[in-house]
């Protein structure tokens, strides 16, 4: 209800003014709001995150990019390990943020866009247009390290949309009210066969966990060896989606390391008595 600014009607006593003032209010408080179909807590604890390490992603399912090109999934993989975003196009909230915060991380792993890895973003909702997908790109993608030139923004129809969510192990729930799907904040670090390797937190990832991550699914086509003496050190870590420190493969390594010095030096103290006999 909106009160008016203008009375042309002679004015009452101070009084009777007051009082049609306040029972003006209350009608406009007891005015009932129209109805919102807004998301309830139970949708709301629907919204779930399983990675499903290991699984092989629908290879067969087309996806379009932004110039409308079409093609499988296998053909945007280029045989490199990659990292997947799935994101709602339209959102003003989580996704824009999320996929800022992975392709900054992305740029300081060290690692060469297009050779060690790629970005692939797929959108939620279908009825997302190339426009919203390219906005969303500009608006967020880190422009360094050539991650605009390696890095994809793509939409599919609704059914290839569940067959990709089931196959990452994600469940979202559309919200009406916003028009906008609730869903969990993850990166997916993918082989370079299309096999998920990892699932990373997307608003709290690193650029050393995600070096890892992709060395990890990069299948020794990725990084250097130190990378791979890290990975003895660090583990996984399931809750919280980063590589932490483990005692107990550190101790692993560092026992390795000295078994190896041990047997090299043994191995040069006998040649040096060979030598001199």
């Amino acid at each position: 209800m909106l009160f008016p600014c203008r009375i042309d009607k002679p004015m009452s006593s101070p009084r009777a003014q007051i009082a049609g003032w306040i029972l003006a209010l209350v009608a406009w408080i007891a005015t009932p709001l129209p109805a919102r179909a807004a998301i309830s807590s139970s949708q709301l604890a629907q919204v779930a995150l399983a990675p499903r390490v290991n699984t092989q992603l629908p290879l067969q399912v087309r996806m379009t990019d932004l110039s409308d090109r079409s093609a499988k999934l296998q053909d945007w993989l280029r045989g490199v390990a990659t990292v997947w975003i799935l994101a709602d196009y339209s959102c003003e909230t989580l996704c824009g943020p999320a996929i800022s915060i992975v392709s900054n991380a992305l740029a300081d792993t060290g690692l060469n866009a297009g050779n060690d890895f790629r970005l692939i973003v797929v959108g939620f909702d279908p009825r997302d247009t190339s426009a919203q997908a390219l906005a969303m790109k500009t608006a967020q993608l880190s422009p360094r390290g050539g991650l605009a030139d390696h890095s994809v923004f793509l939409r599919t129809e609704a059914a290839d949309v569940s067959t990709l969510t089931e196959a990452f192990g994600v469940q979202a729930v559309y919200d009406r009210e916003h028009d906008q799907f609730a869903h969990p904040a993850a990166a997916f670090v993918v082989t370079r066969d299309g096999r998920i390797s990892r699932a990373l937190s997307a608003l709290s990832v690193d650029a050393a966990s995600l070096r890892l991550a992709l060395v990890e699914a990069g299948q020794g086509h990725v990084g250097r060896w130190t990378d791979q003496v890290h990975l003895l050190c660090y583990g996984f870590d399931p809750a919280s989606g980063t590589y932490t420190l483990a005692a107990r493969r550190l101790l692993i390594a560092t026992s390795s390391i000295s078994v190896i010095v041990l047997a090299l030096l043994i191995g040069l103290l006998l040649r040096r008595e060979r030598a001199t006999r």
